[in-house]
Order: structure tokens, then C-alpha cells, then sequence
């Protein structure tokens, strides 16, 4: 069955304007840090760039009319949520032909193929803007957050920044404060505790600003032994995901990066 609220024309093409955010790292110095030499590994276990590597990227797709995700391709099946029209869609499979797999919001399920109409010119349309903030798919953004790449990161809630930079991009960004001060801002933000809980973050790559989440809990692999941290966190971008699976971390991590989406300094 077609499903579709009142249809209406597409959102015309958003252009960004060049911006930058400035933010004091806090005054802990590297002395103050504690020394994390064991871990509990509570969602992954890292073992290498190779192993996170995805072959296919999703298409991209824009809503034509007020659309529901379901649960299933079909109406019987549950509602999760409306998409708006203009809404950017990760379609992941078409072979159902009148439902497709996507990816919305952070969240999975299928809409109806009908009243989706494939995204083609990139070089216009790859994102969804809130003022200077964009929600970039990883698979688009983890080209700009290529290995060793200084990234800016400001924390949504408390404005504290830090840099980190990438040494793995494969289900999401493997990243390393640069600095001991970094690793301090850091720590600052979370409250002086490291933790697992996700926090929206904003991440500055040249002059663009990504919707983002960071976990606060050192783990696994490091290749920065100048930074007071002995381990790496994990840094999610909209559609990104763990490591071995965990859907309810990426949940958490998915409302972080929407949270961050929403709040545009």
C-alpha cells in the first residue's frame, strides 16, 4: 500500500559559510590526570584498521512528502517515527523494490520507495545544515577525518574544546587527544571522571563544524604515547557504528550526534 502524508516540493539546496569556534581548554594540567593501565572492555575490543573497513557506501535519497519509518516494509508494521519533506534518507537496501532500507535520523527501518527520490549532485546536497552545524553521514565524513588530521572538538554542554586526532576509520573515528593539555580538556569536560556515556560534541575540520559524539573511557589500542592517555576513545558521526554490534551504545552515541545537530553555537 502507498503510504504518504501531504506531499510537498523538495528543500532547496543549502550552501555553508566558512565559520570557526574558538574555546579555552581549562587549566588541569598533565600532572593532575590519572594513568589508565587496565580497561574493562564493556562494548569493543579494537584489533586494527582493516577489520572495520566497509565495502559499500548506502545512496542517498531525499523524502518527497511527510513519510513514516516503520519497523518492516509494510503499513502493519509499527511506526518509529515521520520524516518532514526534504528529509536526507540512507537508503541501505532496495531489494524489496516498494520498501527500502534506510537509515533516518540514526535510526533503522523502511519507508516506502515511492515518495523517496535519489540525492545525485553531491557537490550541492551531501548533509543537513542547522545554522553552521551539519549532520554528515560517516561514510561522508570519515573522508574528512582521514589519519592524522588535527580535529577541534567542543563539547556541546560545557563549550570546554580540545584537539584529537584520527588513527582508524572504520565503523566510526579512532581518535587520540594530541596533547596532554588535550587529554586534561578532556577529562575536564566529563567531569573529571572517564566514563563509557556518550557526550554531543561539535567537531571543527577546516572551516566546516560536524554534529558528533565522543565516549570518555581510554581503551584498547594507542599510537600517541605523548598524551597522558594510555588508550584511544571513540568518536560517532550520524549513521556510524560500533565495532562488535552493540545497538544500544549506538543508540546513545545516535542521540548525542542529534543532540549536537540541534545545539548551534
Amino acid at each position: 500500500m502507498k503510504e504518504f502524508l501531504l506531499g510537498v516540493s523538495l528543500l532547496s539546496a543549502l550552501v555553508l559559510a566558512p565559520i570557526g569556534i574558538g574555546g579555552q581548554a581549562g587549566a588541569i594540567t598533565s600532572t593532575d590526570l590519572p594513568i589508565i593501565d587496565t580497561y574493562t572492555f564493556y562494548y569493543e575490543e579494537y584489533t586494527g584498521d582493516e577489520a572495520y573497513e566497509e565495502d559499500e557506501s548506502p545512496m542517498v535519497f531525499r523524502t518527497t512528502a511527510r513519510l513514516n519509518l516503520r519497523t518492516g516494509p509494510s503499513t502493519t508494521y509499527a511506526q518509529v517515527l515521520t520524516a518532514n519533506p526534504g528529509q536526507l534518507v540512507y537508503v541501505t537496501d532496495q531489494r524489496d523494490g516498494e520498501w527500502f532500507a534506510v537509515e533516518v535520523n540514526g535510526q533503522a527501518g523502511y519507508m516506502y520507495a515511492g515518495f523517496l527520490t535519489e540525492v545525485v549532485d553531491f557537490d550541492v546536497l551531501v548533509t543537513e545544515v542547522n545554522g553552521p552545524v551539519e549532520r554528515l553521514h560517516w561514510n561522508d565524513a570519515r573522508l574528512l577525518t582521514t589519519r592524522g588530521t588535527p580535529l577541534t572538538i567542543v563539547d556541546v554542554r560545557t563549550g570546554i574544546t580540545w584537539q584529537v586526532a584520527s588513527f582508524s576509520n572504520g565503523n566510526h573515528a579512532d581518535v587520540e587527544p594530541i596533547t596532554a593539555a588535550d587529554t586534561a580538556a578532556m577529562l575536564r569536560a566529563f567531569g573529571g571522571r572517564w566514563c563509557w556515556q556518550p557526550r554531543p560534541v561539535h567537531v571543527i575540520v577546516g572551516d566546516r563544524i560536524l554534529a558528533a559524539s565522543i565516549n570518555g573511557m581510554p581503551h584498547a589500542g594507542s599510537t600517541n604515547h605523548n598524551n597522558n592517555m594510555n588508550g584511544h576513545v571513540c568518536l560517532h558521526f550520524y549513521g556510524s557504528r560500533t565495532h562488535n554490534g552493540n545497538r544500544s551504545h549506538e543508540r546513545d552515541h545516535q542521540n548525542a550526534v542529534n543532540e549536537a545537530f540541534r545545539t548551534a553555537r
